[in-house]
């Protein structure tokens, strides 16, 4: 590609770029009900009515691995774009990265730079909001088979019972009518509890833990810190001394 395609391409796949993270991190902060599903299940006792209100499925909209994987994708033409014009215009000052004890190799100072720039923009702020799941709960990884290769994770099943009260009102026995014929009679109310169906419910969560989400950030802060160094080790170079500035000023004044 020609550095002046990549300088044209450019804006657009920034601003695109701009608008995707923008976009994941509104989701991970404020949609956490995105990555949430349940199913609730209801069978009535015989003798007694349906409640079809009571069944529900919730599919699990997105999974963090899902929006994950789209950004990756969708990121690479932009970072691969503005990395290489900026590897293009470093006249080769270069520095070797390495992160976590493994060398990446050398890249410019303006590629670096340019890595930082995008480190400490909404990137960050997405993956420290990041939706975990509850702590609470045992999760096991679902094999339900209407979630299939997704990484989904599911709650233990829980059963219950829906109970209503029948209410009933009986004339009891008075020993006094006989003396008193004209005794309203006597009445008591009888409540008889009973079980008018079972129920079941269970959730479903494409959220990741808090390990997984710490253990990002500990990678993302490593990469940080190693372009830090990297760009300390190229800033030692020698600085080129350019006479284009004295040059204006002679010329223009």
């Amino acid at each position: 590609m020609k550095l002046s395609v990549a300088l044209g391409l450019r804006e657009k796949l920034e601003k695109s770029h701009k608008n995707m993270v923008d976009d994941m991190s509104a989701k991970f902060k404020n949609k956490q009900g995105l990555f949430m599903g349940v199913r609730k299940t209801f069978e009535a006792k015989p003798d007694h009515p349906d409640q079809p209100e009571k069944r529900q499925f919730q599919n699990v909209s997105s999974t963090v691995d899902e929006q994950i994987q789209w950004l990756t994708k969708h990121s690479e033409d932009y970072l691969t774009t503005v990395l290489s014009i900026e590897k293009t215009n470093a006249q080769n000052v270069c520095a070797e990265l390495v992160v976590d004890g493994q060398s990446w190799g050398k890249y410019t100072t303006l590629e670096l730079l340019r890595l930082k720039g995008i480190m400490d923009g909404k990137l960050r702020d997405m993956v420290q909001n990041l939706p975990i799941r509850p702590e609470t709960v045992i999760w096991n990884k679902t094999q339900d088979p209407v979630f299939s290769g997704r990484e989904i994770y599911e709650a233990p099943i829980e059963k219950g019972e829906t109970k209503t009260t029948l209410k009933r009102t009986v004339i009891v026995e008075d020993p006094h009518i006989k003396d008193s014929p004209n005794r309203p009679p006597v009445t008591q109310n009888i409540d008889t509890p009973v079980v008018t169906g079972s129920y079941t419910t269970q959730d479903f969560s494409g959220a990741i833990t808090n390990r997984e989400r710490a253990e990002m950030e500990v990678r993302y802060d490593k990469l940080y810190k190693a372009i830090i160094a990297a760009l300390e080790e190229a800033n030692g170079a020698e600085v080129e001394q350019s006479d284009l500035g004295k040059k204006f000023l002679n010329y223009v004044f």
